[in-house]
């Protein structure tokens, strides 16, 4: 039964397999035509085992046709398909041979089964399922070769689109797949047969990317099969029809020759196809490719199919050789019935070569015969090389080619030209002389299968090889043409030097985002606009990449990191670039463009300080807030002469942040009760500039120099512009809020003002709309963070900002919430500790200004802080300088009047605020009972007794010797104005002040002088047991402490401090001449500075009341503290209550 299928010899040894146990890999399947498909691998006589693939037909499970395919020499129905079939019939249940003998079918039937499967595959065509969208080409070419031509068929796998178009990607399939696990379902039957067939070719160029060389005794049969499936097509499938089958054509054999008298054979086909459009195949018998009627057929000739396939696939013959092939072809005779043509004469000449230039790729030899170098080894086969050449009379030969003289036919006559050796040596003399060298170890030319050849090339390393190169194509090609030379550059040679067309300019566009300008530098290249910024900044990242830290300007680090090196010493690196004088820099794959360094100097200065190394995917970019950067880089275009086009009215705008007097002066609001100095009018103009153009900002005056006034002068210009549609909100540390009261209604009483603060604030938070300014303070902004987020404000205004110098806490995440038109931050001290602070206040002010916290880190704190990096310090001076408007004393010195008074109101705290209403209504009670039992005038010890405790309530509850007094301060009853006294002592000590600190109460110096060493701060003192005065004044006026603790008794008088500029009251005095006094220790003959004045007052306290009363009855103070001036009964009874009258009540 299956021996039928096998010749005897072929089964028996199959059976021998078989029991042997060579057999595996065995699988099968049954198609949708019922056919059995069954795989295996036999082990042969082989090293590898022969792989098989076999369809069998059943009928009633006997097997009634076996086509197997097989690897081995025989490949059909061999001995290993025997084996493979037997060891399919014994594992499988369905192929299991019945016992009882089943019809026999003999040779002939089984031969005709056979036949007609073949053929049934072939005719069947393309049949697809709906499902199968991928389909197999075979692409035929013909290739010419130093030994000859040959007809090359690839196979490629497609893809088709919903339009049953192929898709874009084609891959080569590998023939050796039809024996895999599974076959393809996109491989037909017919498909099968033919790439079996292909295999068979094993070992005679077999390339699943190049192709496949076709046999000239097979190729027919294999192109009719390819013909019959409609996928054969020539060379590309994209641009060509497939091929059809065409008819049998005649043809006549013939010689043509070439302009260099080179003879072919070829065959001249008796129809009306032109010649041009016909390719011959050197196949046997011949086919021709018919590509005006996309035929393809077989030629019958004049001269047999195996000599003409011989012929068509021999090279052409040479002038000289022809006459020894006729000698040699004379047998032949009865085969070829025309020989190519002998010259008719010969002729020698003498021709001055031309030098042939040709900058192409070569490629080099790994330095492993295996093409495998170590992992991290860069290795780089390419080498830019230059073929130097000659051209004698249009013939063209290498310098290091054979010096075999040159022959072409030229009307019948061989003509015979030697090489000029002398002119090539010259010519090559030359290419050194401009710093090329020959190529050692020798190069192979892309696409040149003449193996290795002595190029010349550029020495050194890669930036050498890079510089050298450009410098020769920019220079010195233009000379050899010059010379005469013929220069070509090769497409694939990557240095190609080009030419700017028109000049440069420098684009800013202002329509390509939101919070930034797009930043080109444009020139024309070829027909195409090419921005120059990033590829300028790129040249220095290249060079640095190549010898890192080679020009390192010491001390600093790169944007990537804090533990690298320094950034590239800019001149340096330029230098080492372009020590001529010319920077190439890439414009594309291969082209560069020759810039002078002296132009791009400026540039590339600016690119790096504002950009850094690191490259942009969006590319570069500038922050609309970063007005400096603007002005910087304009200003480097100017120097370069590249004009600069866009963003005309952010250039004006940073111009005028940037320039003195730059800023329009703007009128003072009719509503400030107040004349503002030259330099506060210049303030409120600031702050009115950065609000027109949407902007933030700090303002950052020494403490003194009135930020409260240009503030509220700036609120009342917005209201009184028609701007103010929305309330404002100030925020302010507890301690100076009564102080904030006190200034609106002194210098802005025409603003609607709502201060929030106590419990009962709650309930006027629907009121805040109605008013012009919302007053709170920092405790309380994250209680309320919710409803203060909730309310849009035309300006947050953040007195004593650097309560947020912790972007962290949660205040600062409260104040970032707020929704305003424009946020501004008061602090005479915007940075104390570290940057970072800075950082902190301009993320609220201007948020786009210097990015994210960990970028600023990265680009400027730790450059600056850690490695003193001057160039980031100055980059980031100028990024915030248009936003920071900082005055010092110093430098307004000249508006500033002699001596400046400063009252500050100081809001006492809750269990501060509760202790001294306890104090007050005992006193006020034993004040009444005191004075209606004896009257005022012999009241007077216990008036003075109650009015000191209030006062040193005041001042700090640990004064206060009462029992009451000192439950409360345990309980935490702490001094406002202690704490408002340590935020202004070392602002104003940052300022560089020269301070006298002035109290009533020794006692009260006792508790400041643990508060300032606890925050370091040096102080001499002099108090009434101070005995030796003169060592503290000397200590002071010598500069050795900044800081001077005086009690009333001890420096009333006798005293001359002018190293003081600075004058704090911390308990006011009320008689005015006392007060005067002792500002008088800084402020006299000799002072050549302003003196400031600070006047500490607790607000709704009896300190305050004084000071109104003082206006009314400027006695009141003389008759309270003078104990040997004014009388008791000065005071009247109304007086008296008004003193001591409720905190909240009073006024």
């Amino acid at each position: 039964m299956l021996r039928r299928h096998f010749d005897a010899g072929a089964f028996e040894r199959g059976e021998r397999y078989h029991r042997q146990g060579r057999v595996s890999a065995l699988r099968s399947e049954t198609g949708a035509d019922g056919a059995v498909r069954v795989t295996a691998r036999v082990r042969g006589s082989q090293p590898s085992p022969y792989r098989q693939d076999i369809r069998l037909f059943l009928r009633d499970g006997t097997p009634i046709s076996i086509s197997g395919v097989c690897e081995c020499p025989v490949g059909l129905n061999c001995k290993h398909v025997a084996a493979a079939i037997l060891a399919w019939a014994g594992a499988s249940a369905t192929a299991a041979l019945p016992s009882s003998a089943a019809p026999e079918v003999s040779m002939a039937v089984r031969q005709m089964l056979s036949r007609m499967e073949e053929a049934a595959a072939l005719d069947s065509g393309d049949s697809y399922p709906d499902t199968v969208r991928t389909r197999l080409l075979y692409v035929l070419r013909v290739d010419e070769k130093p030994g000859g031509r040959e007809a090359v068929v690839r196979f490629l796998s497609v893809s088709l689109r919903k339009d049953d178009q192929f898709g874009a990607q084609e891959k080569p399939y590998n023939p050796e797949n039809i024996h895999g696990a599974s076959v393809a379902r996109f491989v037909t039957p017919a498909d099968r047969i033919i790439l079996s067939a292909v295999l068979e070719q094993r070992g005679y160029g077999l390339s699943s990317w190049h192709g496949t060389p076709l046999r000239a005794e097979r190729a027919v049969w294999l192109l009719e099969r390819m013909l019959r499936t409609g996928r054969l097509y020539w060379e590309d499938v994209r641009a060509n029809p497939p091929l059809r089958p065409g008819p049998v054509r005649t043809g006549r054999a013939r010689w043509t020759a070439d302009a260099d008298g080179r003879q072919r054979f070829t065959i001249n086909l008796d129809t009306d196809a032109d010649r041009a459009s016909v390719r011959l195949l050197p196949t046997a018998p011949p086919v021709y490719v018919d590509l005006d009627r996309w035929e393809c057929g077989t030629v019958a000739a004049d001269v047999p199919a195996n000599m003409a396939a011989a012929l068509l696939a021999a090279p052409p013959l040479a002038p000289a050789d022809v006459q020894a092939f006729r000698d040699g072809a004379a047998r032949f005779a009865a085969l070829l019935p025309v020989l190519p043509d002998p010259p008719a004469g010969t002729e020698t000449r003498r021709i001055a070569p031309r030098p042939v230039l040709r900058l192409l790729l070569g490629w080099r030899q790994p330095p492993s015969p295996y093409g495998w170098h170590p992992p991290g080894d860069t290795f780089d086969p390419n080498v830019p090389a230059a073929e130097l050449g000659f051209d004698y009379a249009g013939r063209r030969v290498a310098l290091d080619a054979p010096s075999a003289p040159f022959q072409w036919m030229e009307d019948g006559v061989l003509v015979t030209v030697s090489r000029d050796r002398k002119a090539e040596a010259k010519a090559a003399t030359r290419l050194r002389s401009l710093g090329l060298s020959a190529s050692d170890p020798p190069l192979t030319v892309a696409e040149d299968t003449s193996g290795q050849r002595r190029l010349f090339t550029v020495a050194g390393d890669p930036f050498d090889v890079a510089t050298g190169w450009l410098r020769f194509c920019d220079t010195a090609v233009p000379a050899l043409r010059v010379e005469g030379w013929t220069v070509e550059i090769d497409r694939r040679f990557p240095y190609q030097v080009v030419e700017a067309a028109g000049d440069w300019a420098l684009d800013l566009d202002d329509g390509t985002g939101i919070d930034w300008f797009g930043v080109t530098l444009g020139v024309e290249v070829g027909g195409e606009r090419i921005d120059l910024l990033p590829v300028l900044r790129s040249v220095i990242a290249v060079l640095d990449s190549l010898d890192p830290g080679a020009f390192d300007s010491g001390g600093d680090v790169r944007d990537g990191g804090e533990d690298e090196a320094g950034p590239p010493n800019i001149d340096a690196a330029l230098e080492a670039l372009a020590p001529e004088g010319t920077l190439y820099v890439p414009v594309g794959d291969t082209r560069f463009l020759p810039l002078g360094v002296d132009r791009v100097r400026p540039l590339i200065h600016v690119l790096m300080e504002l950009f850094g190394l690191q490259p942009d995917r969006e590319g570069l970019r500038i922050g609309r807030a970063h007005l400096g950067d603007l002005v910087t880089l304009e200003d480097a275009a100017s120097a370069a002469g590249i004009p600069i086009l866009g963003a005309d009215a952010a250039r004006r705008m940073a111009r005028a942040l940037r320039e003195a007097g730059g800023i329009p002066a703007v009128p003072v609001p009719a509503g400030l009760r107040a004349t503002l100095r030259p330099y506060q009018q210049a303030g409120l103009a600031w702050l009115q500039f950065l609000a027109a153009h949407g902007f933030g900002g700090i303002l950052a005056d020494d403490m003194g120099l009135g930020k409260t006034v240009q503030a509220l002068a700036h609120l009342l210009a917005e209201k009184e512009a028609g701007r103010h549609d929305r309330p404002s909100l100030l925020v302010a540390p507890t301690s100076v809020l009564g102080n904030w009261r006190a200034e609106v209604q002194r210098f802005a009483p025409d603003l609607r003002t709502l201060v929030l603060h106590g419990p009962q604030r709650k309930a006027e938070h629907a009121a805040m709309a109605d008013h012009d300014l919302v007053v709170t303070s920092y405790a309380l902004l994250p209680r309320d963070a919710a409803v203060l987020a909730a309310q849009p404000w035309h300006l947050a205004v953040f007195d004593e900002a650097q309560y947020l110098k912790n972007p962290a806490s949660q205040v600062a995440r409260a104040a970032h919430a707020l929704a305003a038109r424009q946020r501004l931050c008061l602090s005479g001290t915007p940075l104390e500790n570290n940057l970072d602070e800075l950082w902190s206040l301009f993320s609220l002010a201007v948020p786009a200004l210097l990015g994210d916290r960990t970028g600023f880190r990265r680009q400027f704190r730790t450059p600056i802080e850690k490695h003193g990096n001057a160039e980031r310090q100055r980059l980031l001076a100028r990024r915030v300088c248009p936003f920071l408007l900082r005055r010092t004393k110093e430098e307004v010195a000249a508006d500033l009047p002699p001596k400046t008074e400063i009252v500050e109101t100081v809001e006492p705290g809750g269990a501060q605020r509760d202790l001294y209403e306890t104090i007050r209504l005992a006193m006020d009670k034993r004040v009444r009972e005191e004075i209606a039992s004896k009257g005022l005038a012999r009241s007077r010890i216990t008036i003075l007794d109650a009015l000191l405790k209030l006062r040193q309530v005041c001042c700090d509850p640990r004064l206060v010797k009462l029992e009451t007094a000192r439950r409360r301060t345990a309980a935490g009853a702490s001094s406002a104005k202690l704490a408002r006294l340590m935020e202004m002592v070392p602002e104003l000590l940052a300022d560089g002040r020269r301070i006298l600190l002035f109290s009533q109460f020794t006692s009260m110096l006792d508790l400041i002088k643990p508060e300032l060493e606890e925050r370091g701060i040096a102080f001499a003192e002099l108090i009434g047991a101070t005995k030796d005065r003169e060592t503290p004044v000397r200590r002071f006026q010598a500069g050795s402490v900044p800081l001077f603790l005086i009690s009333l008794k001890a420096g009333g008088t006798g005293l001359n401090l002018t190293a003081a500029d600075t004058v704090i009251h911390y308990d006011p005095w009320w008689n005015p001449a006392v007060e005067d006094q002792a500002t008088d220790r800084a402020h006299r003959i000799g002072q050549h500075k302003p003196v400031f004045v600070y006047k500490l007052v607790t607000a709704s306290t009896v300190e305050e009341r004084m000071r109104d009363l003082q206006e009314r009855k400027r006695r009141l103070g003389e008759a309270i503290y003078d104990h040997e001036g004014a009388e008791a009964d000065t005071l009247s009874a109304e007086d008296v209550a008004f003193l001591l009258a409720p905190m909240d009540g009073g006024g």
